[in-house]
């Protein structure tokens, strides 16, 4: 019988799929290893940077001292959450300076000399007072980008409750300043009889800054701006300097001591006595200032009263500086930092000190009522700012002159792009605008045979400068006019020129004011009077009673020095010797005699 075989074949299993499966093994821990790979890398990585791989900086700010403690509060929150940047730990440290301080050290370039003892060390940041500082750096290549706030603090008059209650005191205008300083009993009209006139201290010294926004606020308001910038043309306008004058001279004449800072005039207005027999009636400050006062004499008597017209605001801008000593860590730490300072849970420390932070609550421990404002002022440039400062730092005194003008020939020589007499007219035009409205000014011109016989000719009678019927308009237009139309001639007679200008000023001498001769001139004297003579007829022609000064301006070699200078020494005057007309050093000698 047959027999089937019982025998059975394995059957094997296919070979692709195990490929596949390992193919997606090895796969699966390639990209796992990836993963483990590259999380080292970056543990390395983070390590790394946090081990500091290259070293530490240390980020230096300079900032106004109002607003430098809170910054150096947020400097330590900034460094205690280990900031690192460009594998580099940054730190951050605080150096309260001046802000003016800064700004004129700044001024001599990125690489000019720092003194790191008075200022501490260089910095990366500067946080001024105020955009008003950042525009008078007057050097290029100082500061990197834009300048943004950091918070805000108008600038007001800090005045005692009794001022501030008066039904007048609401309605002041930054423009009405200088005549509230200057008017006799000017405080009563605002409903504070027995006041006196307006005594607003006006520091120029380091730590002064609302000194000089109120000023530009005062310039903007006189030419009718409503923001501003003021020009550099407003600042030297007649308008302008008359105001200026007006408010520097008011606040010379108020008695007592100067504060030298704004801080000081605070105290001083909050520790005075009965505020309507004290010299200090308001204090032009930050509100923020005015607020620090307060926590620092709790139940002081001070308030503050906004002026109308456009308002000058501290704005506390965070300026990145550029410089040899910044790098590039330096500069994003610097970066960094203003925007940390600008979140708003950082802010509110600054907010919590008084200044202004949008979308942040007021103090709430103050009776400052933080009042809006109509405008912000634009802060004018340096050179603007400086025009305004000069006339607050040198006003020029209400006074009569006669200014006698040597025309000889060789006022004719050039010095410099002019001659000598071209450069001598400019300087004295340019006093003649800056001079206020109640100034009384003339004009002589002397050489040989001007007026007939006479070696001199009386250009422009002496007399108010606003005063009119002139062909020209006003005595200071045809002062103006007549300047521009010197030409030189011959001759140069000195003594007969200077006795008749001198006799001449004493007949028209002016009480209660300073009165003078200002003879400028460039040789010696050709005439046939001697020296004797002319001191004799000086002496004789003098008064007691109406004491006319007698100043000289000698450009050049002279040899009629000493004689001039006893002139000047025996009528209480004085001279001023220049090498050339060309440059700063005869304007500069011109407005000191005549200011």
């Amino acid at each position: 019988m047959g027999q089937h075989r019982g025998e059975s074949r394995a059957r094997g299993i296919s070979r692709g799929p195990l490929i596949v499966l390992g193919l997606v093994v090895v796969i699966v821990l390639g990209v796992f290893g990836w993963f483990q790979l590259r999380d080292r890398i970056n543990d390395q990585g983070v390590a790394a940077a946090g081990a500091c791989v290259e070293g530490e900086s240390v980020l230096a700010v300079a900032a106004d001292p109002d607003i430098a403690p809170q910054l150096q509060t947020l400097a330590d929150h900034f460094t205690e959450t280990a900031p690192v940047i460009r594998d580099q730990c940054v730190s951050v440290t605080v150096t309260a300076v001046a802000s003016d301080t800064v700004r004129d050290a700044l001024s001599a370039g990125p690489d000019g000399p720092w003194d790191a003892a008075a200022l501490g060390p260089r910095p990366a940041l500067w946080i001024p007072s105020s955009s008003h500082s950042v525009k008078q750096v007057s050097a290029t290549g100082v500061i990197s980008g834009e300048a943004r706030p950091l918070a805000t603090s108008p600038v007001v008059l800090a005045v005692r409750t009794a001022f501030a209650n008066a039904p007048g005191t609401t309605a002041i205008d930054w423009k009405d300043l200088p005549s509230l300083q200057t008017g006799r009993d000017s405080l009563a009209t605002l409903g504070l009889p027995g006041w006196g006139s307006l005594g607003v201290p006006l520091p120029v010294g380091p730590g002064a800054e609302s000194t000089e926004m109120a000023v530009e606020a005062v310039a903007a308001a006189v030419t009718g701006s409503s923001t501003g910038p003021v020009t550099e043309e407003q600042a030297r306008s007649v308008p302008v300097t008359s105001a200026l004058t007006a408010l520097a001279l008011g606040y010379e004449a108020s008695s007592g001591t100067k504060p030298a800072t704004t801080r000081e005039a605070l105290t001083a207005l909050a520790e005075q006595g009965d505020p309507a027999t004290s010299g200090i009636h308001a204090v032009a400050a930050t509100e923020q200032q005015v607020y620090q006062a307060l926590r620092d004499a709790p139940g002081a008597d001070i308030t503050t009263s906004m002026p109308k017209g456009p308002t000058p605001v501290a704005d506390h801008p965070a300026a990145v500086l550029a410089g040899p000593s910044v790098d590039e860590t330096q500069s994003r730490a610097a970066a960094q930092f203003a925007e940390f300072v600008r979140r708003p849970e950082q802010a509110q420390v600054l907010a919590d000190a008084g200044f202004r932070v949008e979308g942040l609550a007021r103090p709430d421990d103050t009776p400052l009522a933080f009042p809006g404002f109509e405008s912000t002022l634009v802060p004018a440039d340096a050179a603007a700012a400086a025009e305004l400062m000069q006339v607050i730092r040198n006003p020029i005194t209400p006074r009569t002159s006669t200014v006698l003008l040597d025309l000889s020939s060789s006022m004719g020589e050039r010095e410099g792009t002019a001659t000598r007499l071209a450069n001598t007219t400019a300087a004295l035009a340019a006093h003649v605008d800056r001079s206020p409205d109640s100034s009384n000014l003339g004009l002589w011109e002397y050489s040989t045979a001007l007026d007939g016989s006479r070696p001199y000719t009386t250009v422009v009678a002496t007399g108010p400068l606003s005063a009119g019927g002139f062909t020209e308009g006003t005595r200071r237009q045809a002062l103006d006019a007549r300047l521009a139309k010197a030409t030189p001639a011959t001759g140069s007679s000195t003594y007969t020129s200077l006795e008749a200008a001198y006799t001449s000023a004493v007949d028209g001498y002016t009480p209660g004011r300073t009165n003078s001769v200002l003879l400028v001139t460039d040789g010696a004297n050709d005439d046939s009077v001697a020296r004797a003579d002319l001191l004799s007829a000086i002496a004789a022609a003098s008064s007691t009673s109406k004491p006319v000064r007698i100043d000289v301006v000698t450009i050049g070699e002279n040899s009629d020095l000493n004689t001039l200078q006893a002139l000047a020494d025996r009528t209480g005057g004085s001279l001023e010797k220049v090498a050339s007309s060309d440059g700063a050093a005869l304007p500069t000698a011109i407005s000191k005699l005549l200011s």
